[in-house]
């Protein structure tokens, strides 16, 4: 490889490592909101039960965010595998 393609490969080394540390911390965000919603239903007090779905709502969101960093990261991983060949 060349110095272009190092630097390149390199870059996208990083990308995908900072994707699986995003999908790493949305994920566990998620299962964060998940147990608030769960808590805060339990409770029974209206004002509550609309912050639970707000958190449901998050944690569904942050699902979301999880599945794209998967998605791009695997992107990322095809690409360094396409340039090494």
């Amino acid at each position: 490889m060349d110095n272009h393609e190092n630097q390149l490969n390199d870059s996208l080394e990083y990308v995908h490592h900072e994707l699986q540390r995003v999908q790493t911390i949305a994920g566990t965000l998620s299962a964060v909101e998940t147990r608030h919603f769960k808590d805060l239903t339990n409770l029974g007090d209206d004002r509550l039960n609309q912050i639970a779905i707000e958190e449901q709502n998050a944690a569904r969101q942050l699902g979301e965010v999880k599945q794209i960093c998967l998605s791009l990261a695997q992107r990322v991983e095809e690409l360094k595998n396409n340039m090494q060949q």
